[in-house]
């Protein structure tokens, strides 16, 4: 044995001015994380563990395997291994993996095993560092080796090769089965050309490939915006957590979300709804990130999981394109998992959920009405119950206050938009009564939520869940009076000036201050399904399509149901009366910028309403 203790390196050092001795021996760091010497061999570690006496077992391991063959005296290696009394046959399942996983391709120092860190070792998985560095995987290091080209570590047990997240889900039993079809159904075999082999030409003269095909997901693969991979669930090489529900668990929290859209929306399920929170349950079931016990527990804050680019490719016009996806939101409280039987992976965690839920927000997106489509399809007695009026008097909805949005791509001979109707710019318009321009008084409106079912032909009351939202509304563009909106019994804003810059509530299509759009907290943002990078592309104006309009707040409902909208006008019967005796002429049309001119309100649950 040519074993050195650490203590005698000082003395070595100080009898050589060798600056190959430096070269051989540049490490930050020479104790392991226990407190323990690392022990110096002048050798290879092939050399170490083929001469040390209690490592023949893991010796006889190698040879059969081929492992020293591959390991070259000019490369830089890591092995750890367990001595002869340590070493149990009975826990490998496959040798060569097991042997392959018992070397990396690089020399790791000690100070480099830090908690959370993998190693990648030559079988393609990984092996993770915990407490500290003093644990590789289960197996605590119980002492380690120093050659010339690399580091043998000892560990108390025989290292486990983990399966990966994606091994762990092609191997779930029937129980699992609807997991594993939904993330699945999204795989497809792409023709790599770049890596095919082309092998002839045809008659015709087009290239023979002997083709590599690889496996993507469409909805899961993520990207940067440049188009390079930053992380899939197929590949070792990135971190995975994924999350486990079972069959009866999916099937509940869709029929749950499928069961609460009639009343929420006042329409009926379809099956669009049904792919979308099958889809959400695929996005929400993985992370890029190690997530541990702590992270997943009930009492853990609420995180997103795996964002990124999504990869869409044309293949017929070979055209690939790249665009952001949000992360799905997990609720530890909610959609909870078993904590007491945490999977580890070769790249990362697994959990089996205990429940799993389809979040109001993802069930709901948004809920919008215009002003004048409610109040043309109200019968005089609905008109009194659901609008009540102080001051503010002939009700009355003015046509084209601006002109109609069509969404076409430009240059396109047609005319009309199947998928996505016009939108037009009607307002719900009032004046303040005689009494109030005589006094002063404010001028409110309160109403209730309604929306209108243009399929159905019919007005339906709000019932949506207790929680959090974003309040938006439009108005007609460079009102010459202030308003204040509450929610409920709250103020949200007061005396808001609704002439500046042509105001920020200009109808729903956007702000005139600087607002991020779709994919912001606080952004704007599209109906359902809007693909607005595509739209923008054929028409500039898309952008404004249909909207949420600007934020007024974000409100909360206390209790599931309904909710009172209150728009008040302190200074507007002062105005308008000015005007009057200046002998402006305020005819009742869209010019009429002193009256009340209301458009639309929208409430989209924040991702806080679960």
């Amino acid at each position: 044995m040519k074993a050195i203790p650490l203590v005698m390196i000082g003395c070595l050092f100080m009898a050589s001015c060798s600056s190959d001795w430096d070269d051989h021996y540049d490490e930050s760091s020479i104790t392991l994380a226990n407190g323990s010497e690392v022990t110096i061999f002048n050798g290879s570690v092939t050399d170490y563990i083929k001469s040390a006496s209690d490592l023949t077992k893991v010796n006889e391991l190698f040879n059969r395997n081929d492992i020293f063959a591959e390991t070259r005296s000019d490369g830089q290696y890591t092995f750890i291994v367990c001595a002869d009394d340590l070493y149990d046959e009975s826990k490998i399942n496959d040798e060569a993996t097991f042997a392959e996983q018992s070397v990396a391709n690089m020399s790791i120092n000690p100070s480099k095993l830090v908690d959370g860190w993998n190693i990648n070792m030559r079988s393609g998985k990984s092996v993770w560092v915990y407490d500290g560095g003093k644990r590789l995987d289960d197996c605590n290091i119980i002492k380690a080796v120093k050659a010339d080209n690399g580091y043998v570590y000892y560990v108390d047990g025989m290292l486990p090769v983990r399966q990966s997240a994606y091994e762990l889900l092609m191997s779930l039993g029937d129980e699992y089965s609807r997991f594993k079809e939904l993330v699945t159904n999204y795989n497809y075999e792409y023709f790599d050309r770049e890596n095919s082999l082309p092998i002839g030409v045809t008659d015709d003269g087009r290239v023979i490939y002997d083709s590599v095909k690889v496996t993507k997901n469409t909805l899961m693969d993520r990207y940067d915006s440049d188009g390079t991979p930053t992380w899939n669930m197929r590949s070792e090489s990135y971190t995975t957590t994924m999350f486990i529900p079972n069959n009866t668990l999916i099937d509940k929290a869709i029929n749950s979300a499928m069961d609460s859209i009639p009343l929420w929306l006042n329409r009926q399920a379809t099956d669009d709804d049904r792919a979308k929170f099958e889809e959400w349950i695929v996005k929400a079931c993985f992370s890029d990130k190690r997530l541990e016990v702590a992270d997943v527990s009930s009492s853990a804050p609420d995180f997103k999981c795996v964002e990124g680019y999504q990869e869409s490719i044309d293949e017929t016009s070979d055209l690939t394109t790249y665009k952001n996806l949000e992360g799905a939101w997990w609720r530890p409280s909610v959609q909870t998992v078993d904590t007491s039987n945490p999977v580890t992976l070769s790249n990362g965690m697994a959990y089996y959920c205990t429940n799993l839920k389809i979040p109001n927000h993802v069930v709901i997106y948004r809920v919008k009405s215009r002003f004048y489509e409610l109040w043309n399809n109200m019968t005089a007695s609905q008109q009194s119950q659901y609008f009540r009026w102080e001051n503010w008097v002939a009700p009355m909805v003015i046509n084209d206050c601006q002109g109609q949005f069509d969404l076409i791509a430009s240059g396109s001979t047609t005319t009309t938009n199947a998928q996505w109707p016009s939108i037009f710019y009607h307002e719900l318009c009032a004046i303040p009564s005689e009494e109030a321009m005589a006094e002063g008084l404010p001028c409110s409106v309160e109403y209730d939520g309604l929306t209108w079912n243009e399929d159905e032909q019919k007005i339906y009351e709000c019932h949506l869940p207790a929680g959090e939202y974003y309040l938006r509304m439009g108005f007609k563009h460079s009102l010459l009076y202030s308003l204040s909106i509450a929610f409920n019994d709250t103020w949200l804003v007061e005396d808001m000036n609704m002439h500046a810059t042509g105001s920020n509530y200009h109808f729903d299509r956007g702000a005139a201050s600087a607002v991020p759009h779709y994919g912001e907290e606080f952004g704007i943002a599209y109906p359902e399904g809007f693909d607005v990078d595509y739209w923008q592309k054929q028409n500039e104006k898309a952008i404004a399509y249909d909207t949420d309009g600007y934020t007024v707040g974000v409100v909360t409902l206390p209790h599931s149901g309904n909710f009172r909208i209150r728009v008040t006008s302190n200074d507007m019967a002062s105005i308008y009366k000015a005007a009057l005796d200046s002998g402006t002429v305020l005819n009742r049309d869209k010019n009429n910028v002193n009256q009340l001119m209301m458009y639309h309100w929208c409430l989209r649950p924040t991702h806080n309403n679960y």
